[in-house]
């Protein structure tokens, strides 16, 4: 491996490391919440363990998904603009923090139990663990490599830097060249530049929206799969948590994992990204 290229495949692997481990403690919350003889067995189907992990279940994905589509956009041999290079290890740091609070949970309901979960949990459980130490050393490892690079990308810009939107139009038009539902991605893309009520303008009002769609929604999901709810109260108490949590994720994306970007005052989207400065020569 050339220097040029041990940057480019570091951050892969800790991209790809992370969303293993975020993968399979997936599949452990969905085992221990779905299915009803492993849930009632399952020493963390109590408070305050039940709510941690339930917590990590709702603002995991909202992390996954920005590294997952910026590692598919940029899948091909070729330098990795630096800025989609810091969102990726952002998304890495941010995803192993709320895995292991959750791990640390989890672990913590086993040892206040005489009797743990089926041994299909418990493997689950020890295979997130390790491969969240893995996908953390490559995290820090790739961060090393790349951190010249992050310093320099902070005089870019907020404007010029690929956002969620960017990346995603970028994946489309890589895998479904010409199709609708690429040029549909394109057309998002331009006209959240152009709209004046874009999220790109007024992110903070879009977190807000969106926080609350979410808290409302899974209230409803809550109530046909749990029964009616009790009282007005409960309802809206339990989505105004749910929102806390989506909009706090959410502002996190906004800040550091570049969920989204400033419009564009000429309404593109950006291009030329600076690359990894061993790529330059």
């Amino acid at each position: 491996m050339t220097g040029a290229e041990e940057p480019i495949k570091t951050l892969r692997r800790a991209g790809l490391a992370t969303l293993t481990a975020e993968g399979l403690f997936g599949a452990l919350c969905l085992g221990t919440t779905t299915v009803h003889a492993v849930r009632i067995t399952s020493p963390w189907s109590g408070d305050p363990y039940d709510a941690v992990v339930s917590c990590v279940i709702v603002v995991l994905p909202l992390v996954a998904l920005p590294t997952a589509v910026r590692l598919l956009a940029h899948r091909r041999a070729g330098p990795i603009p630096v800025a989609a290079a810091r969102a990726v290890v952002a998304g890495c740091a941010a995803g192993l923090a709320c895995m292991s609070v959750a791990l640390v949970a989890c672990t913590a309901a086993l040892t206040a139990v005489s009797e743990g979960p089926p041994a299909v949990a418990e493997v689950l459980l020890a295979l997130s663990a390790g491969a969240g130490v893995v996908a953390g050393a490559l995290t820090l490892r790739a961060e090393e490599l790349w951190r010249l690079a992050f310093e320099r990308l902070a005089r870019m810009p907020s404007a010029a830097r690929p956002d969620l939107t960017d990346e995603l139009a970028t994946l489309l038009a890589s895998l479904l060249p010409g199709s609708a539902l690429a040029r549909a991605a394109a057309w998002l893309d331009r006209g959240l530049d152009a709209w004046r009520a874009s999220p790109r303008r007024h992110p903070w009002a879009a977190v807000v929206v969106v926080a609350w769609g979410a808290g409302v929604a899974l209230a409803e999901w809550h109530a046909v799969r749990e029964g009616p709810w009790a009282g007005l109260q409960p309802a809206l108490v339990f989505a105004a948590t749910v929102a806390v949590m989506v909009g706090s994720a959410l502002a996190v994306g906004v800040v550091w994992l570049g969920l989204l970007r400033p419009a564009s005052p000429d309404g593109n989207a950006p291009t030329d990204q600076p690359k990894h400065p061993a790529l330059m020569h």
